[in-house]
């Protein structure tokens, strides 16, 4: 009796303990919504994204602010030769750099060395990251892909949004709209600064809810690196959360680390 009672509570344990780390709903038609981690797709050894325009500290004159992004080891405009380019929502102009201004949503580059419109900014601290991304928008992760800079329009003053010196979760993926066969397996991906993911520190995580619900559809709890991808969502509208957390589950103070985006299903 007293076996049967541990092998039951053993697997309880590995039940809640399972629960902790992901949460699933059911969507119309019985399809189960969860999400997934999937392991990085081959690497790129040496790719980097750097501004050319631009550097830290800068005082920029005109608010209407273009860069010019360089980028090595890695051709933009082409595709990306992997099983991955088949399964999810993959861009026919190709390899491209994810460009993220003030933590809004990534402007797409699809050309290395030539100027870039960012828009025209309000005066005062701004903070560009640039990263370069697969043809599926899955970037390429490393300590020296990515470049961030802190600028200033005008007037030098006021606090930058991103203290590089701090740990920084960045969102990348999902965004916009997805249909058809690209709503079956969404990706979801993110960028970090200064920060290491673990099971007994940092931690990334993602929650989906239906938009304007309060109600959560699905989550997950990353300690790795990873893309993961999301299956299951039926047509509407839904919020997506990342959030960094460190050991003790708390969100850890900074604008990247709180991230909320809109994306659009249809079935």
């Amino acid at each position: 009796m007293n076996k049967i009672l541990l092998i039951l509570l053993f697997f309880a344990a590995i039940l809640i303990g399972s629960a902790v780390k992901t949460t699933a709903a059911s969507g119309a038609g019985g399809d189960e919504v969860k999400i997934e981690a999937v392991a990085n797709s081959t690497a790129f050894p040496g790719a980097r994204a750097r501004f050319a325009s631009l550097k830290d500290g800068d005082v920029l004159k005109d608010p209407n602010v273009s860069v010019v992004v360089d980028v090595e080891n890695f051709e933009l405009g082409v595709q990306t030769d992997t099983e991955r380019a088949k399964e999810i929502m993959n861009s026919a102009q190709g390899q491209h750099a994810h460009i993220i201004l003030d933590n809004d949503p990534y402007l797409a580059d699809y050309e290395s060395g030539k100027p870039f419109e960012i828009g025209t900014l309000s005066e005062g601290p701004h903070t560009l990251v640039v990263f370069p991304s697969r043809s599926y928008h899955e970037s390429v992760k490393s300590s020296e892909a990515a470049d961030i800079v802190n600028f200033y329009v005008e007037k030098k003053e006021g606090e930058f949004m991103l203290d590089k010196s701090k740990p920084t979760i960045i969102y990348s993926r999902p965004k916009g709209k997805y249909d058809g066969p690209g709503a079956d397996r969404i990706m979801l991906d993110f960028y970090l600064n200064n920060v290491e993911l673990g099971p007994d520190g940092y931690k990334a995580k993602y929650t989906i809810r239906k938009k304007d619900s309060t109600g959560e559809v699905t989550s997950i709890i990353l300690t790795d690196w990873t893309p993961a991808y999301v299956t299951g969502l039926t047509t509407g509208d839904y919020a997506v959360k990342l959030e960094l957390l460190d050991k003790d589950g708390n969100v850890v103070e900074g604008a990247f680390n709180n991230t909320e985006r809109d994306i659009s299903v249809v079935r």
